[in-house]
């Protein structure tokens, strides 16, 4: 059910759903049945969540939004029914519906019941628009996005069995480095106030990626990140960086550059208690055949060699929602 009102919005949906472990689904069902078939790794974890939620949304002026969700959910633990893959080598390969962590050794969980709430708040301070023909539009780069979030698992209401506090601040920009290139940044930090009582997936988790292809945002995600080796109910702070260049390397040809191919490269990093200062560094180019983005990566850890790949992805430039 959906109510609008101007510059309001409430919805209230509920029923049965089977639901990834981190809410931000950064695993895509299409990418994941890919590389089940294909190599065995089937890296979406699913749980069952039999749920009640009411969602508000208030967009205060041009600057200001409020959030605010409510949910009541019943949440069980799913188990593989099958194995299969194209290449028998592969079944010892697949891997338990159970995420791995380093932090909760164990993330199976008996069926529960969880009450949860979220505000959230979201600023851009310094927001700059345009006027033409009468039509207001923002203008790109002139305020930094702020954001706060507050989310509290209440035991005791309606069975509910959690118990914790986590608070969040965010900021994302894009700074326009004149004609050299643009640069955007996103910085997450946050902490539990409180983890008396709570499950995996209550836990913060990170937007990673083990598969070939990348179908997250390019600048809030990281490349080789395990999905859920390095999720916390502690203290934790993320910071991706990602820089378009106007002429690096291979752009400095003109022939090059009329293709509407670009040059990036980005740093990502993760800190938390088990994460030994998570850093990726990587070269990634653009706009191939005005569609493709193809990447490389290295990690590291403590400072240490850990390991590589290559990713596929969508051109920056093409905005694609692939949870529709």
């Amino acid at each position: 059910m959906i109510i609008g009102f101007k510059n309001k919005r409430l919805t209230l949906e509920g029923g049965q759903y089977v639901e990834q472990f981190n809410s931000d689904e950064p695993i895509h069902h299409l990418v994941n049945t890919f590389t089940s078939l294909f190599l065995g790794d089937s890296y979406m974890k699913l749980y069952e969540r039999n749920f009640l939620e009411l969602n508000y949304t208030q967009r205060i002026n041009d600057k200001y939004t409020f959030r605010t969700n409510w949910s009541w959910a019943r949440r069980s633990e799913l188990f593989n029914t099958s194995n299969y893959t194209f290449f028998k080598s592969n079944k010892d390969e697949y891997t338990p519906n159970e995420p791995v962590n380093l932090e909760l050794t164990d993330t199976g969980f008996e069926p529960n019941r969880a009450f949860v709430g979220l505000v959230s708040f979201d600023a851009r301070p310094w927001q700059k628009y345009r006027i033409h023909n009468g039509h207001k539009s923002r203008v790109g780069g002139t305020s930094p996005l702020f954001t706060f979030n507050y989310r509290k698992g209440f035991s005791g209401v309606a069975e509910s069995e959690v118990t914790f506090d986590q608070v969040e601040l965010g900021f994302r920009h894009t700074l326009d480095i004149g004609i050299r290139g643009k640069l955007d940044i996103a910085l997450w930090a946050g902490k539990f106030l409180t983890a008396d009582n709570l499950y995996f997936m209550d836990y913060k988790h990170f937007t990673g990626n083990l598969s070939p292809f990348v179908t997250t945002d390019p600048v809030g995600s990281f490349r080789l990140l395990d999905y859920y080796k390095y999720s916390t109910s502690n203290q934790y702070f993320s910071a991706n960086a990602h820089y378009h260049f106007r002429k690096f390397l291979v752009t400095q040809f003109p022939l090059i550059r009329v293709t509407g191919i670009t040059e990036n490269i980005f740093v990502n990093y993760l800190a938390s208690p088990t994460s030994q200062n998570y850093t990726e560094v990587g070269y990634g180019l653009d706009g191939i055949l005005r569609i493709f983005r193809l990447e490389a990566a290295a990690a590291f850890g403590d400072a240490k060699y850990l390991n590589y790949g290559f990713r596929i992805g969508i051109a920056s430039s093409i905005t694609v929602n692939f949870n529709d």
